[in-house]
């Protein structure tokens, strides 16, 4: 379509308000009838979940299914690699910097013996690339089993202080690069019917930082898009796919980044996050948060008054602290953002 034809076309004006169906509560005897069911659930569910307890949690297998991690080239991505190649997964390392992604596959060689691992160099945030790289490790690997979006650039500023294209590439990488990963690599697992899809947020996501917007924005995006897309699946009535959202807390992933974070509770190691999210992906859980406890305390604080809630959050606090802007122009999650906006 010409522009001078999009031109042409006058916009059609919205319908008002229907008349002729009233929004009332429907089927309610029923209604009452399934949350009956839902509490009757509820308690035989809590059984057997206090009865696991006690059993060890059984665990799928993944020797020989081809895991790809977004975000491989340092931190919880290069982790993540290494623990799947140690339980014999054929590992497809996505990273926008190409040395630090080789660096993380000869890590991966000189580890683990006989291991199939290759680099792709990618800019998540390009849907034209992710599609080509859905081609590509289909090619290499085989078909993709287990999709890990990890990919993301944390920069903190003020609400009003960051530069626009700052604010909208962590948004295209952060948010919108899940976003072109799993509409590549879905279409395969549909027709497959089997797959598993991985979205690593943040606890910034159920509980906002300051001088963290437009981060806290990308991953509570994050949170809703995978909801939505597990709904999507579940209208499916033999869907064999699965999701996982994983919300932990502050990794020191960096000390780079570490010195401009002032945290009161312990900081996560990148070790403790991969060995718990590896289990959580083996165990099919939906969403979960690391620490366990971290998402039960979210959730009671909310409950209490606003001042109360706010106290809590003094407590225990974790701060954002703004680096000098020449010094975060230096760091490497900038350094991506300058030239993402500068191959545009």
């Amino acid at each position: 379509m010409t522009n001078a034809q999009i031109d042409n076309i006058k916009p059609v004006p919205l319908a008002p308000p229907s008349t002729e169906e009233l929004w009332t509560l429907k089927n309610p005897i029923s209604l009452i009838l399934e949350i009956l069911i839902i509490f009757q659930m509820f308690f035989v569910t809590l059984f057997f979940k206090m009865f696991r307890v006690f059993l060890p949690t059984s665990k799928k297998s993944v020797k020989g299914n081809v895991v790809l991690i977004t975000g491989s080239g340092r931190g919880l991505g290069r982790e993540l690699a290494l623990e799947f190649a140690h339980l014999g997964a054929k590992v497809a390392c996505v990273d926008v910097d190409q040395t630090s992604n080789e660096e993380t596959i000869k890590l991966i060689e000189s580890k683990v013996p006989n291991v199939s691992a290759k680099a792709y160099t990618v800019n998540v945030a390009d849907s034209s690339e992710t599609a080509a790289l859905a081609v590509k490790v289909e090619i290499d690997l085989g078909p993709v089993d287990i999709l890990i979006n990890n990919a993301a650039v944390i920069v903190g500023h003020t609400f009003l202080g960051a530069q626009d294209h700052t604010i909208s590439t962590i948004i295209n990488i952060n948010l919108l690069g899940h976003f072109w990963m799993i509409r590549s690599f879905l279409p395969s697992m549909m027709k497959r019917n089997s797959g598993h899809i991985v979205a690593i947020s943040s606890i910034s996501s159920i509980s906002g930082i300051a001088n963290f917007s437009a981060y806290t924005a990308s991953k509570s995006g994050i949170n809703g898009m995978m909801d939505s897309l597990r709904e999507e699946l579940r209208e499916h009535s033999h869907n064999k796919i699965h999701t996982t959202v994983v919300i932990p807390k502050l990794i020191n992933s960096s000390a780079d980044y570490m010195k401009f974070f002032n945290s009161r509770l312990p900081v996560l190691s990148v070790e403790q996050v991969a060995k718990a999210t590896v289990h959580g992906i083996l165990t099919n859980e939906v969403e979960f948060t690391i620490p366990r406890i971290t998402y039960f305390a979210n959730v009671i604080s909310k409950l209490f008054p606003v001042n109360i809630s706010d106290s809590i959050k003094n407590i225990f606090y974790l701060k954002v602290m703004l680096p000098p802007q020449e010094y975060q122009d230096n760091l490497p999650n900038m350094s991506i953002i300058n030239r993402t906006v500068a191959t545009k």
